[in-house]
């Protein structure tokens, strides 16, 4: 073949390419984009290889990351689970959000019926929605449960107390318990005291094979591990939705502790790691064969190129409180095996930086390029996001930005020095541009950091900027409405007291039940 033959072909074969390339993204802008959300439980920000991982590898969480957007600098709504899940789904920062912490004065609280979930507004433009795994933002029989704030069927634990187990008594589906007979006798109490201790007579039993032993049950083989349920309620939901715009929140209880999986899979081979260590990163392994087995699944059924998936975890580092080895009151030590915290100071239920900063991906490749995002953002903007993605104009407030025009290039400056606001008890954060203003309570100063080059926060700027501490007190004094029932940031322990006295007095408790009758 000669020189010009040669040049020929290849401008025609980036004519062809140009012309698939437009005809996908035709294709992709004539009907509406499926929408996938996997939400990780307590992964930390260094558990995945795409993020710097070196003793076990996420190939197919890093194939997301390699077609999509990485985020570098991505944020959850909150530094617990509950919280970051209801501003997830309300798009609303913890300062006005009705999830606010945990638990309140009275308990676990529920997602009111006045407020628009991100379900309900897809509903509106005939998505069908799907939720599985862990809720934790309304038990079953309030306004609050799943069916009842959008999704056309739910599937896993109300009760995020009860999403503490791996073999429950029962599960939820569409509002209804589905029980599990095998697991009576699972020994819950076992799991949780492994959790505090250095005890090595208290870890799980595996077989050579690397599969669990569960002795204390009647027919150990009959037990059900809740996360095959979970994946599979998962593909029951996408198979019966075919044909119709889908959003999935699958909401995964991985790898939240106590530590224990069914199948060590490849991490039974390990040599390396202590066996806490190799169970975590089987649970976080065994997330990213479900990740594979969705992008697997979305492929043969030819929807691939039209679904978005978002993937993130719901808060900063807390392993090592499952390792027998540290809290918040010994600032989260990273662990020396895994080295999975990240360069961050703090951990899981601080508003210091390890509490809050998570692993975000975002792909679609047939509507956006492969990037790195150093641009910050947090989970909040998924509610904007989601209805940009379904066309709609949202009437009611949101504190995020949809995130489309930051993936497709155009222009970014909704995101250039907008505030984040973040707290946990009297703790107060806020993230301006790249500077993180922080303070422990009411009484304390501001402190300032710049986050991009200080990630430890090791380096006060507060004196050298004081228009930023400005800033930032006004944003920490006027985000947050008092609330009658969660702890406000400038409330005394025996202010908060009050409120929990009332709630008992009041009979209004939301008590969730602890895992397998404890």
């Amino acid at each position: 073949m000669n020189m010009k033959s040669l040049m020929y072909l290849l401008v025609l074969l980036v004519a062809l390419a140009s012309c698939n390339s437009k005809k996908t993204a035709d294709s992709v802008a004539s009907k509406p984009l499926n929408i996938v959300y996997i939400l990780a439980d307590d992964l930390s920000y260094r558990d995945l290889s795409c993020y710097g991982q070196k003793q076990f590898e996420t190939p197919n969480i890093d194939a997301l990351a390699s077609s999509g957007a990485l985020f570098t600098q991505a944020y959850s709504g909150a530094p617990e689970c509950a919280p970051s899940r209801g501003s997830l789904l309300t798009g609303l920062h913890g300062g006005h959000a009705p999830i606010r912490d945990n638990n309140s004065a009275r308990g676990q609280e529920y997602i009111p019926s006045e407020v628009i979930t991100v379900a309900e507004v897809l509903k509106e433009v005939h998505y069908t929605t799907g939720f599985v795994g862990k809720w934790g933002v309304g038990l079953p029989g309030t306004e609050g449960a799943p069916e009842r704030q959008g999704f056309d069927y739910s599937f896993g634990f109300y009760d995020q107390g009860r999403a503490h187990t791996f073999y429950p008594l029962y599960l939820m589906e569409n509002g209804k318990e589905i029980h599990y007979p095998a697991n009576k006798g699972f020994d819950m109490q076992r799991r949780y005291t492994m959790n505090g201790s250095k005890e090595d007579k208290l870890l799980n039993e595996y077989t050579e094979g690397g599969k669990i032993i569960l002795s204390e049950l009647k027919d150990p083989h009959k037990a059900v591990y809740s996360q095959l349920e979970i994946d599979k309620a998962a593909f029951k939901f996408l198979k019966k939705s075919k044909g119709r715009p889908f959003f999935l929140y699958y909401a995964t209880q991985l790898p939240h502790g106590p530590l224990i999986i069914d199948d060590l899979g490849e991490m039974k081979d390990n040599t390396v790691l202590p066996q806490r260590q190799r169970e975590w990163a089987a649970m976080v392994k065994r997330l990213d064969a479900f990740v594979g087995d969705l992008v697997k699944h979305l492929k043969e059924t030819g929807q691939y190129d039209n679904t978005i998936i978002f993937f993130s975890s719901d808060n900063g580092y807390s392993m090592c409180g499952y390792m027998g080895r540290g809290n918040r009151a010994t600032n989260w030590p990273d662990d020396p095996y895994l080295r999975n915290k990240g360069p961050f100071d703090g951990g899981k239920f601080s508003a210091l930086e390890g509490g809050v900063r998570v692993p975000f991906i975002v792909s679609c490749p047939a509507l956006f390029a492969a990037q790195e995002k150093a641009t910050p953002v947090w989970l909040i903007d998924f509610y904007a996001t989601a209805a940009d993605i379904a066309g709609v104009e949202l009437e009611q407030h949101t504190d995020g930005n949809s995130l489309l025009p930051l993936l497709k290039g155009e222009s970014s400056a909704a995101f250039k020095n907008r505030p984040m606001y973040f707290f946990k008890n009297q703790e107060q954060a806020v993230r301006i541009g790249p500077w993180k203003a922080y303070r422990k309570d009411m009484r304390s100063s501001i402190q300032v950091y710049d986050i991009e080059e200080d990630s430890y926060c090791k380096n006060d700027l507060s004196a050298a900027l004081p228009e930023i501490v400005k800033l930032a007190e006004e944003v920490m004094n006027t985000s947050h409405d008092a609330h009658m029932w969660y702890r406000d940031p400038w409330e005394s322990d025996q202010e908060f007291k009050v409120k929990k006295d009332a709630a008992k007095m009041s009979g209004t408790l939301q008590k969730g039940i602890r895992p397998n009758g404890l």
